[in-house]
């Protein structure tokens, strides 16, 4: 809307529609941190998730319904067949299409190329072969990652790596879905407030996390305080960024994965770094991957989200905890402490000294 225009509206409609716009940042907000914490239970994230790791969905509805079909109703849908009955059962696609349009067309994200937006039906005609072709996922790699320990002797960064874009969804739901009738079914999943009756129930836990193993890679840094005079801010801050440069490294070096590379990071939002300071380390390691692998690794997101609706960064306080236990806790041993074995067991957490280049002090490098 032009100035002009803006100046004709009256009060209460320049109120009603700066409301509207309030309301629209909200949902867009709302749903981004949805995606970047992997909680999938809206049909909006879903349909997003779908956008964002298949670009050519963006472009074609069939291919969004078809896609969204085939990752969140493999029970339903068959791409050689599927029984008229079942149709009943499968999300219906106005509805996916309605959540697409409100995605693009109001919140701006993974929007269509330009031909298509003016004509998409005729586009999407003309693109037929192209449409019924089987799409291909972007290569995306998702970091969930918490801090711990920062009163502590060692302060501690934990991840959890999803090695593939599709996987986020795959393991998200497998947690979630135990969840729903375990003994865990109404509580977060915190280290630090694990009890005695809980270890029946992580036991449960890690065999979830373990079935998903070939999807993920873990890996933790940390650096004894006494050793640096740095602020906690900035120990952290940089703990943050040499496990991404780092991490990424390792992945390469043991060829899980190739470039190109998108990275998206997703941190718990009780984290100690702020707007700025992500940005800070976002800038900086993009720094890194241009000189180490040209155009061809990027850090694309760099989100911090609640904990609660996110099973994944969950998993990363659990990590962070286990690890946290074991190289700060000299007290007397308990419950506790036979827990962060079990973590570091069933996981295969190496907890081998090491040192990392860049880092003005001695460090755990753990992968």
């Amino acid at each position: 809307m032009s100035e002009e225009e803006n100046d004709l509206l009256s009060e209460e409609e320049q109120a009603e529609r700066e409301a509207k716009l309030a309301k629209l940042e909200k949902e867009k907000k709302e749903l981004l941190a949805s995606l970047a914490g992997g909680d999938f239970s809206s049909l909006k994230t879903k349909v997003a998730y779908i956008l964002n790791l298949y670009p050519q969905a963006r472009n074609s509805d069939i291919t969004l319904s078809i896609k969204y079909w085939e990752i969140f109703q493999p029970d339903v849908y068959n791409e050689s067949g599927i029984l008229p009955k079942d149709l009943f059962k499968l999300e219906r696609l106005h509805y996916i299409v309605r959540a697409r349009a409100k995605i693009q067309n109001e919140y701006g994200l993974f929007t269509s190329d330009s031909p298509v937006k003016k004509f998409r039906k005729k586009r999407e005609e003309e693109m037929q072969d192209e449409v019924l072709k089987d799409a291909s996922p972007r290569k995306v790699i998702t970091v969930f990652s918490d801090e711990t320990g920062k009163n502590q002797n060692y302060v501690v960064v934990a991840s959890v790596w999803v090695l593939t874009g599709r996987a986020v969804y795959t393991i998200s739901k497998s947690i979630s879905d135990w969840q729903s009738s375990s003994l865990w079914a109404n509580r977060e999943v915190h280290f630090t407030k694990f009890g005695r009756r809980d270890s029946d129930t992580l036991a449960e836990y890690l065999n979830i996390i373990q079935a998903n193993r070939e999807f993920l890679s873990f890996k933790a840094i940390a650096v004894e305080r006494s050793r640096t005079k740095r602020k906690i801010e900035d120990v952290v801050e940089k703990l943050h960024e040499h496990m991404l440069v780092n991490g990424v490294e390792h992945e390469v070096e043991h060829h899980r994965v190739s470039p190109p590379q998108t990275i998206n990071v997703t941190l718990d939002e009780e984290q100690s770094l702020d707007a700025i300071t992500l940005a800070e380390v976002k800038r900086r390691v993009n720094s890194h991957f241009e000189d180490r692998f040209g155009g061809e690794m990027a850090l694309d997101t760099l989100e911090s989200v609640s904990s609660r609706k996110s099973p994944m960064v969950q998993l990363a306080d659990l990590i962070a905890g286990a690890i946290n236990r074991k190289l700060n806790h000299t007290g007397e041993k308990n419950h506790k402490d036979e827990m962060a074995d079990r973590v570091i067991h069933a996981l295969d957490l190496q907890l081998g000294e090491g040192e990392v280049d860049g880092v003005d002090v001695t460090t755990l490098f753990k992968i």
